[in-house]
């Protein structure tokens, strides 16, 4: 099934610039990523005509709030991670997993696709046991996807932060993304010139030109589309969010 992305709040300018021709050429921001909504919070309990630093500690399983069977792919002050919380109907519970994946990685499909006058990044993130295969359309004009593409193109890298509705464990990695720089590059010129979908409104008729395109999950993933995660070790299960004025 399609999860497309959510739309939260207010339009703002784009952040999280990367200094690369390539990631120059990404659209406005039309929808603040976690990272600009966390700084927006902190400055409105604050003075403005002042210096200071806020410090912001939060758990990575936060943010997905009631989101099950539904990647989130975010860059939160630069550390690009897929979040995915499980539900039951997907697997009784976490056991077993983290061996797999320690053993066998995981992969990640990245494609885009020019869908009328929208454009969106197709991502499949398939996990090493049957069934266990996630796909989310992506929208570059929302703030998390770029912060993600950004800081992944920047340190190959990628965490995944897993973990399970009934289950008060967690299983947290740092992945190498093999590949991941011409995939993204790939994408990002699919895609360059278009409109990018903010709303759900306007994400419908795209999604549904894709659910079409691709009416299983499996279908039209390549070689030339996959980025190998392999586990390097352990990631961090909070992300620090430091505001200054």
């Amino acid at each position: 099934m399609y999860h497309p992305e959510m739309s939260w709040f207010g339009r703002k300018s784009s952040v999280s610039a990367t200094g690369s021709d390539l990631m120059a050429g990404m659209p406005p921001v039309t929808e603040p990523s976690k990272t600009e909504q966390f700084a927006e919070d902190a400055r409105q309990h604050r003075p403005a005509d002042e210096h200071w630093t806020h410090t912001q500690i939060f758990a990575y399983q936060e943010l997905l709030q009631d989101r099950y069977d539904s990647p989130l792919y975010v860059g939160v002050s630069g550390r690009p991670a897929i979040l995915l919380c499980l539900s039951g109907r997907m697997r009784a519970d976490l056991d077993g997993l983290e061996e797999l994946i320690r053993d066998m990685g995981a992969d990640l499909f990245l494609e885009g696709h020019r869908l009328g006058r929208y454009g969106m990044v197709r991502a499949v993130l398939e996990l090493p046991e049957r069934n266990l295969i996630f796909e989310t359309p992506l929208t570059l004009a929302h703030g998390d996807v770029q912060e993600f593409v950004s800081a992944g193109y920047r340190a190959k890298a990628v965490e995944l932060h897993l973990s399970h509705a009934s289950d008060a464990r967690s299983q947290r990695f740092t992945c190498r993304a093999a590949g991941l720089r011409p995939v993204v590059e790939a994408a990002l010129d699919a895609v360059r010139g278009l409109d990018h979908p903010t709303t759900p409104a306007e994400q419908a008729a795209p999604v549904a030109e894709l659910e079409a395109r691709f009416p299983d999950i499996g279908d039209g993933l390549t070689g030339r589309t996959r980025i190998r995660l392999t586990v390097t070790g352990p990631a961090d299960d909070v992300v620090t969010v430091e505001t200054r004025n």
